[in-house]
């Protein structure tokens, strides 16, 4: 009998990549499932990895713990959570959640802002 949270999990992950695929990332694929190396559950594109969440308790810390985890097993630059909000099927409502830091140089990367260096305290 195959496990109801499994199966729960894989059509969360199969609903934000068609939603990733459809909204620019056409090359989004999930990994292996089960896989002793866990690198995250979707590759968006090269260098970002997601992991995806679909649970009625939320457990950041736990979550984070393995987002750093999946991020350092893909190679990846950057690492996103994403979890489906209760009552709400769209993936395009769910959270996309990274620690600031990472928003930040993500951010940075795409061309926005000013290396913190350059950054003049006028307070």
């Amino acid at each position: 009998m195959t496990n109801a949270n499994k199966l729960k999990g894989d059509r969360a992950e199969r609903a934000v990549r068609d939603f990733l695929r459809g909204n620019g990332f056409p090359g989004t694929e999930r990994t292996r499932a089960g896989y002793f190396r866990d690198a995250g559950d979707l590759h968006a594109c090269p260098g970002i990895t997601v992991q995806v969440k679909d649970r009625h308790a939320y457990a950041w810390p736990e979550w984070f713990r393995e987002l750093d985890e999946q991020k350092d097993e893909a190679r990846a630059d950057h690492a996103v959570l994403v979890v489906k909000r209760r009552g709400l099927g769209d993936p395009s409502q769910w959270l996309a959640v990274m620690p600031l830091d990472a928003m930040t140089q993500l951010l940075r990367e795409a061309g926005y802002g000013t290396a913190p260096e350059a950054v003049r305290d006028d307070t």
